[in-house]
């Protein structure tokens, strides 16, 4: 899952200093949204579900950018499952793996990606499991949360694009 903000800002009046701040507040926001959205889709996958390696539940994280250049990558290996042939690590390098891939593919300004990254997650979804499914539905509230938190003194309007 990705979402862009789009800021209602003339630019072009702002000194930089001004820019800098105004970044630092998106990517905070977008940072916590982010983390919203992995404790969200970590904690709902249902209670009959069993990460068995531990692949699944490592490989979902999230990695932020500012013009394309990565900034935060907060992947973590799972508590659970049982490791089998290096599966936890193996599920880090393929979220990190497919959230640069759809970054690259956003070319935003500053812009968020949650993934799972293990190929058949989908497959776990068509099971009756929620995946990521239910944290993409959650995310433009979550987001519209932080941003509203990171502006909350500043008549800044924003709106948010799913990416």
């Amino acid at each position: 899952m990705s979402f862009k903000v789009k800021l209602n800002i003339d630019w072009s009046k702002l000194k930089e200093e001004t820019i800098r701040k105004i970044d630092e507040r998106v990517l905070q926001a977008f940072y916590l949204a982010c983390s919203d959205a992995v404790t969200y889709a970590k904690s709902n996958r249902g209670e009959r579900y069993t990460d068995q390696t531990g692949a699944l539940n490592s490989s979902t994280g999230f990695q932020l950018y500012k013009d394309g250049v990565l900034v935060e990558d907060y992947f973590e290996l799972s508590q659970g499952g049982d490791d089998k042939d290096g599966a936890k690590a193996i599920g880090i390098t393929a979220g990190q793996e497919a959230a640069k891939r759809r970054a690259s593919e956003l070319g935003a300004h500053i812009c968020g990606v949650v993934v799972a990254g293990m190929s058949y997650a989908v497959y776990v979804e068509s099971k009756g499991y929620d995946v990521l499914t239910g944290a993409y539905h959650e995310f433009r509230e979550m987001l519209d949360k932080r941003m509203q938190e990171a502006f909350k003194n500043e008549n800044i309007g924003y709106s948010i694009i799913n990416g």
